[in-house]
């Protein structure tokens, strides 16, 4: 049976794993977080809850279409139905759209829970700062900042953004160049949380000026906490040139522009400000998964192709199909 690591638990991980599990391979997974989802992630904070990362799947493709009614089936995941707005200044006019929405339930993270069933093990609160490649036998040994090893391994798969890969990567591997050529756009998120319901028209809009380009009530989702809770994405532009800018500044500007785009300003009971450093790649490889035969490892994730649910989807499915030789599921 072939043993085979993977860290990082994103969506393109666990899309890896549930190929691999299902050709008999014994797949263990490492995050440094202590669950899953990756970008999938949700938060807690007070008495309020939020989608923190990933707001909603879509499809662009046939199988990844076939792929979210299946999870919609198996109560995996639900259909948001919701008309977004445009918001530009003070401008605001419903745009609706025939796009399917679909969301993790009871929150993002409950797919990914789902989808880590299939692993053998699942190592979390895990800093993986090590990898060594023994090239007589083939296989690899990881190492956390504890100084505990892992292993051996036939192969192995990294799923995290490419500024953590790099350091994992042997020297002489073909990749470096590759995955230091990719730059990650950052991306502020500012979650509120408020004690009575906001007199606001619409649950979610796209804003098309100021530092904001999405907010979503995200009690209006299904299977949410019914509290009033909302999620304020940043634009990157916007978080790339704040990336390194007090907090403070960076909480009060978000909430200033969440009360001109949304024309309310109650004060939030619940607040938590988060900074995903790599959020989304100002540049993808477009080639789904990134592979070194020689050294048996493979690199998968949404920078591998597209920046989205989707594209992490199918960045998964082409690094399982290299290492079990299918051309699909």
């Amino acid at each position: 049976m072939k043993k085979i690591a993977i860290i990082g638990a994103g969506v393109a991980g666990l899309t890896a794993l549930q190929t691999l599990s299902k050709h008999g391979c014994s797949v263990t997974v490492f995050d440094k977080s202590r669950g899953s989802g990756g970008r999938l992630s949700s938060k807690k904070s007070g008495a309020s809850s939020w989608d923190m990362g990933a707001q909603f799947m879509r499809a662009h493709t046939d199988e990844f279409r076939t792929q979210l009614k299946m999870w919609e089936a198996d109560g995996w995941v639900a259909h948001w139905d919701v008309t977004p707005w445009a918001i530009n200044g003070t401008q605001r006019t419903a745009s609706p759209d025939d796009i399917d929405r679909y969301v993790g339930m009871p929150r993002m993270t409950g797919l990914s829970r789902k989808l880590l069933e299939a692993a053998d093990d699942f190592i979390t609160q895990t800093r993986i700062v090590e990898t060594q490649f023994n090239s007589d036998s083939g296989t690899w040994s990881l190492t956390d900042e504890d100084g505990t090893e892992f292993g051996p391994f036939d192969e192995l798969i990294i799923n995290t953004p490419p500024q953590q890969a790099l350091p994992l990567l042997p020297a002489e591997s073909q990749l470096n160049e590759q995955v230091s050529g990719v730059h990650m756009l950052p991306c502020w998120t500012l979650l509120l949380g408020f004690e009575n319901s906001l007199e606001c028209a619409f649950d979610a809009a796209f804003v098309k000026s100021g530092p904001i380009s999405w907010i979503a009530r995200n009690n209006s989702k299904p299977g949410r906490d019914a509290r009033e809770a909302w999620v304020i994405q940043a634009n990157h532009e916007w978080s790339e040139r704040k990336k390194d800018a007090p907090r403070e500044q960076v909480q009060q500007e978000l909430e200033e522009a969440f009360a001109i785009a949304t024309g309310c300003t109650v004060a939030a009971s619940d607040i938590w400000l988060h900074r995903w450093l790599y959020s989304l790649p100002a540049n993808s490889s477009g080639l789904g998964a990134l592979r070194d035969e020689a050294h048996n490892l493979t690199l998968c994730g949404d920078w591998c192709l597209k920046p989205s649910i989707e594209g992490a989807w199918l960045s998964g499915r082409a690094a399982a199909n290299i290492l079990t030789g299918t051309h699909h599921d």
